[in-house]
């Protein structure tokens, strides 16, 4: 018996471009885009877009055509806003390495920074990898805090913290103390917390106690003051400790649970005769 063919037509399979060629064709297309749009007016609808993802191929395929800084710089960020945060770093150090204008060098080292502490925040802590991005954060904050505002000496002090540089942290909450009157308590105690980290216990029992002098209430007052006198005890300085407490009293003379702790200081220092001397004060009240 003779096999019958089938009358179904032979089904041709669709092929597919290879992907090396879609990609060619699509880039090409976008630099026609590119060059058939007037370059400003581009790049001004490209900047209010929301898409970065999208928009990233555009600028990249304008900056291809125009080393204009303001589109090196846009493409950076949009490196960053779709996570190639490794492009964005190689981009923007080419640019700071090769751009003369000290305004735009400030522009790029704060791009440079936000992303490095971006990327920073995703690496695992004791690798090497965290280790060098601290230190280049160290190097940027120190290059960033002359031109700060007090909004971004804030957030510097912060990340100063963040990565084991408290002596810039102490001496940028220092700096604000002087400036902002109205914050000056919160930022003393601040800077006396960067100097615990760095081991100075009179550096931070001196700023703790610039703390109590202009804390707005007496809980705060009493707060730092303790703080001040715990970080010299915890050093191994309780005469210092009570020597200082004396001197920075104040407003504080009257408060029991204080003479209480001088008394107990007092006696650690084997000072009898001063602790005898805060009991009569207690005993008085």
């Amino acid at each position: 018996m003779a096999t019958l063919r089938s009358s179904a037509p032979d089904i041709v399979r669709e092929r597919f471009a290879p992907p090396a060629l879609i990609a060619g064709l699509a880039l090409g297309i976008v630099l026609a885009l590119a060059l058939l749009f007037d370059p400003r007016s581009f790049l001004q609808r490209i900047r209010h877009s929301h898409a970065a993802s999208v928009d990233l191929y555009f600028v990249k395929a304008l900056a291809h055509i125009t080393r204009d800084r303001s589109v090196m710089l846009l493409l950076a960020r949009r490196e960053v806003e779709t996570g190639h945060n490794i492009a964005a770093l190689r981009l923007l150090a080419s640019m700071l390495a090769a751009t003369p204008s000290l305004g735009f060098q400030e522009r790029v080292r704060w791009l440079y920074y936000r992303d490095l502490l971006a990327i920073n925040y995703r690496t695992p802590q004791g690798g090497p990898a965290r280790a060098r991005n601290e230190h280049a954060l160290r190097l940027l904050i120190g290059q960033l805090r002359a031109g700060a505002n007090e909004r971004a000496l804030y957030g510097l002090a912060q990340e100063a913290t963040l990565v084991h540089d408290e002596g810039a942290a102490m001496s940028i909450y220092q700096g604000l103390a002087h400036r902002n009157h109205a914050q000056r308590s919160k930022l003393y105690a601040l800077a006396a917390t960067a100097a615990e980290g760095l081991h100075h216990p009179r550096e931070a029992a001196r700023l703790y106690f610039l703390a109590q002098t202009y804390a707005s209430t007496r809980k705060a007052a009493t707060r730092d003051f303790l703080a001040a006198l715990q970080v010299l005890q915890s050093h191994n300085e309780p005469l210092l400790a009570l020597r200082e407490g004396g001197r920075h009293l104040g407003r504080l003379a009257d408060d029991p649970a204080i003479l209480r702790r001088l008394i107990v200081l007092a006696r650690a220092a084997d000072k009898p005769k001063i602790a005898a001397a805060y009991a009569r004060r207690l005993l008085r009240m």
